[in-house]
């Protein structure tokens, strides 16, 4: 299904039980570059031994069959306000959140600007810890550089072939591969540190990490950990989409966590 929320399309899933029941509905976030289709099978395991419960699934603005109208890219504020109206159109009262990865950082978000809709949080491989990277002080002494050739020279064709070199040597693969808007969301996204968000967070938190992941390590798992009060963390076996290699694991850890 579609619905027009804050001049963007959203393509959605809503499944299970009715949302005017009384329990909160199961809303999954997708990662960047992602769909709601990563979710099918852990879903679909959920919803057979939660039958009481509703389910959302939904391609984030400016992927899949949703659209991104915002020129300028969009932040997680703005991604968390979105869901917010999402949730007041489709008379969702209280939610439960599944994020990965970068969903994980507008579940966060969210909790921190609407602590009262947000009931538990599940986090698999959250982002939001910054990189312990060599990328980050090449990346700022990339800008120094291109600022000061840029007053040099007045050289524009000069000045954007150094830029997307910058870029393509630099730049994450999601970067190089984003484009416009989305290219902007992004730099708005990863740029945020949610540790000072992770420590505001009081209700029920469930962290799920790979133990191999290269994306999301394991020490930023232990960060959010220590960060968030009363949050439980399982550390599975595989890499940063642990969900998609053990649906099956990962549905039994969350139902006894619900």
């Amino acid at each position: 299904m579609q619905i027009v929320v804050k001049n963007s399309i959203l393509s959605y899933a809503l499944c299970g039980a009715p949302v005017a029941d009384g329990k909160p509905c199961i809303v999954f976030l997708h990662g960047w570059g992602r769909t709601f289709e990563d979710f099918n099978q852990l879903s679909a395991a959920l919803s057979r031994a939660l039958p009481d419960y509703a389910f959302l699934l939904l391609d984030l603005p400016g992927f899949g069959g949703s659209s991104l109208s915002a020129d300028t890219g969009l932040s997680l504020d703005d991604y968390a306000r979105i869901l917010n109206e999402l949730f007041d159109k489709l008379e969702i009262k209280k939610v439960i959140l599944v994020g990965h990865s970068v969903g994980g950082r507008i579940a966060i978000k969210c909790a921190t600007l609407f602590p009262s809709r947000v009931e538990k949080l599940i986090l698999i491989a959250a982002a939001g810890v910054p990189l312990r990277s060599f990328r980050i002080p090449l990346l700022g002494a990339g800008r120094i550089l291109f600022n000061t050739l840029f007053f040099a020279f007045r050289d524009f064709r000069f000045i954007l072939r150094l830029k997307n070199l910058l870029g393509a040597l630099f730049g994450s693969r999601d970067y190089q591969t984003s484009r416009g808007a989305l290219r902007e969301t992004l730099k708005k996204v990863v740029s945020e540190d949610l540790r000072p968000d992770a420590q505001k967070i009081s209700i029920s938190t469930f962290l799920i990490w790979g133990r191999n992941d290269p994306t999301t390590p394991l020490r930023d798992a232990q960060e959010y950990h220590s960060l968030i009060k009363g949050s439980r963390l399982e550390v599975l076996e595989g890499g940063h989409f642990v969900f998609l290699e053990k649906p099956d694991e990962c549905a039994e850890i969350i139902l006894s966590f619900l």
